[in-house]
């Protein structure tokens, strides 16, 4: 991995964040994380769900099915960006993406996936739709670990340990006596969402926005952010409520932390202050690789822009 120490790089971009005044949604404290005069390139870049939406983009099984790979074709002039974190229903099972991937125009491209349907293996749909929300960062913080995790190993495929998200997606539906038959994560967003939801409308949006940084107590949970607060705005709207899914995550380490208090200035300085390092993507730009002892992040940089990041405890 090439280390980015460049004065127009990543590095330099996340310099420029400042966090808004915070808003308390229990048992979080969220803050808004703006940027001045954020950058107006890729205005046209679309985000999985709006290009799906708009019939610009299919993701499709590979072939007659991998469990943890599938195919995405951009039909649109603009870059469709696919999050880590994304869910996917349809086709033999559901997915959630593993790996953030900008697809160029016209661009079949492999999209690295977890399953998150255990006990469904055949055909439902020929194309996959979006899901209503992103999986809860608890889950994500592990798959963001395990990434990173393969990517030092140099594995041909950086993968997910699937039988610990099986084990994550069941314990989530236990935790919240949801019932499916499939043991299906989807279910859970089908039956709570609309609550989560309705609760993360209460925060409001600030002036030049890309994010929050997210607080229990003295205790850092994850940081989220976009290039641009229009493409915020979009993502707000999938990925707050899947916080308020995770209401009862304490992340391992978390009470030693809680030794040493430390606001949330503090824990955005600690993270700007991490190593950063950059690789090719699978389609267009690069991917950022962040790591400190207490959190592990995952991103995208393309045309001198963060499109997304996303960082969590451990």
């Amino acid at each position: 991995m090439d280390k980015n120490e460049s004065s127009s790089g990543p590095v330099a971009w996340l310099q420029k964040l400042s966090l808004g005044k915070a808003q308390e949604l229990e048992p979080y404290t969220v803050y808004p994380l703006c940027i001045e005069g954020a950058s107006v390139a890729n205005p046209g870049l679309l985000l999985t769900h709006q290009a799906i939406e708009a019939q610009l983009l299919e993701i499709l099984e590979k072939g007659e099915g991998e469990v943890q790979e599938l195919e995405a074709l951009n039909k649109g002039e603009s870059p469709v960006v696919v999050l880590e974190g994304d869910t996917l229903v349809g086709c033999k099972q559901n997915r959630v993406v593993a790996r953030s991937v900008i697809l160029g125009k016209g661009k079949m491209t492999p999209i690295p996936v977890g399953c998150m349907e255990q006990g469904r293996w055949s055909w439902k749909s020929g194309r996959f739709g979006s899901g209503t929300m992103r999986v809860k960062p608890s889950v994500r913080s592990a798959s963001t670990r395990e990434i990173l995790e393969s990517k030092k190993r140099r594995m041909a495929k950086a993968s997910l340990d699937q039988g610990r998200l099986w084990n994550d997606v069941a314990c989530s539906l236990e935790v919240e006596e949801v019932s499916s038959g499939t043991s299906d994560y989807n279910a859970l967003l089908e039956e709570r969402g609309e609550e989560v939801r309705r609760r993360s409308r209460a925060l409001e949006r600030q002036p030049g926005q890309v994010g929050v940084l997210v607080m229990a107590g003295e205790t850092f949970l994850g940081l989220e952010l976009a290039g641009h607060p229009d493409t915020w705005d979009e993502l707000a709207d999938r990925t707050l409520p899947a916080f308020l899914m995770d209401r009862d995550w304490a992340p391992r380490g978390s009470a030693a932390r809680k030794a040493e208090p430390a606001d949330a200035s503090a824990w955005l300085g600690r993270i700007l202050k991490s190593p950063i390092a950059l690789t090719p993507g699978l389609g267009q730009g690069q991917e950022i690789d962040l790591e400190g002892e207490e959190f592990t992040g995952s991103g995208l940089w393309h045309d001198h822009d963060v499109v997304h990041l996303a960082v969590f405890a451990h």
